[in-house]
């Protein structure tokens, strides 16, 4: 299978192409029609943000002979059907957050979220996004995919509360509204999860059916309505910090047909989903949070004593989640490199850094 840089000489040439406003020559008159799909909704910001700026971004710069159609979550197929729809060309390219396939590989829990992640910020999360991004991509390439890397930057998650939690002893017999790594992570904590599709939570927090809900950060949650019904913020995100929000994978035989300039111009406007992504979705969250404390949300900072027994305990998770495929544990020995250089020494040390 054909392999593609993260970053590379024809990506900075795409750039090129973008100020002189698309490309000319012999190979203009080939001209390629591409669908796309993602797990968000047309309307919400993680999609309007990124998804419509890219795929304008590619036809114009390519001068109109590569346009993408992209559909919203659960429009063409079910969103869990995304990779198989990719991998046998039924579309030839996905913007989808990677967690959706820890069933298909324990890597990709990880690779969408981590227990304890300390990084909140963009430039940290794309640090770790290109560092991480050769395991993640030969666990794609695995399943017949194409990565070309993170899509776009997502703002670190918050804990929606209807109860007052001022410590970890506090978690214990709470209900958690959570799921996969995270469920096991706040069992660890003493409460108990329980799985919610995103639609359902509004109603379980303001009936009491759970305590807590984790699903985005200030701004999605709002869009969702979930400050109506949220009395506390608990902070740190204990469960996952900052995550990619898509990551962006492409049908082989689709990419491979592709000339290399319009390979460029796709990596370019990559590259500008994320600079975009740090904007549309990083000041937006900002704006949110004052709206949410300006409408009467506390939020509640945990001692920083209990983040970090809070982290030390999601470690424990992770290492214990390392051993269920080669994939995955090579992902934590770098994801814990990473950290160090980064500074996060003490949680590095305890998931196995030197």
């Amino acid at each position: 299978m054909k392999t593609v840089m993260k970053t590379s000489l024809t990506s900075l040439a795409a750039g090129a192409l973008l100020i002189g406003g698309g490309i000319a020559g012999p190979a203009a008159a080939q001209e390629f029609s591409w669908r796309a799909v993602t797990h968000q909704l047309p309307g919400t910001a993680r999609y309007d943000g990124t998804v419509p700026p890219f795929t304008q971004c590619v036809s114009d710069a390519s001068g109109g002979r590569l346009e993408i159609q992209a559909f919203g979550g659960g429009v063409l197929h079910p969103v869990s059907d995304s990779l198989d729809a990719i991998r046998n060309g039924i579309v030839e390219m996905g913007m989808v957050w990677s967690g959706y396939w820890a069933g298909v590989n324990p890597m990709f829990a990880l690779a969408g979220s981590r227990p304890g992640d300390p990084i909140t910020s963009f430039s940290e999360n794309f640090y770790r996004a290109e560092r991480l991004h050769e395991v993640v991509a030969a666990a794609y390439e695995a399943q017949g995919v194409i990565s070309l890397g993170a899509f776009d930057f997502a703002s670190a998650e918050i804990l929606n509360s209807s109860v007052e939690v001022r410590s970890l002893e506090d978690f214990q017999g709470k209900t958690i509204r959570s799921g996969g790594l995270g469920a096991t992570f706040y069992g660890e904590l003493g409460a108990s999860a329980m799985t919610l599709t995103g639609t359902e939570i509004y109603q379980a927090l303001q009936l009491g059916t759970v305590d807590m809900a984790e699903f985005n950060d200030w701004l999605v949650n709002m869009e969702m309505g979930f400050h109506e019904v949220t009395d506390y913020i608990i902070e740190p995100a204990l469960h996952a910090g900052s995550t990619d929000d898509k990551e962006l994978i492409v049908n082989p035989d689709a990419w491979n047909e592709l000339p290399e300039d319009l390979q460029a111009v796709v990596l370019a406007c990559r590259d500008r989903a994320r600079y975009l992504s740090s904007i549309a979705y990083g000041v937006a969250n900002e704006r949110a949070q004052q709206e949410w404390v300006a409408g009467g949300v506390e939020v509640i900072t945990l001692p920083a004593e209990d983040v970090a027994e809070a982290r030390r305990v999601a470690a424990e998770v992770i290492l214990a989640f390392a051993e269920r495929s080669p994939e995955a544990a090579e992902y934590v020995r770098l994801y814990a490199a990473t950290l160090q250089e980064l500074g996060y020494t003490d949680l590095a040390e305890t998931l196995g850094a030197e």
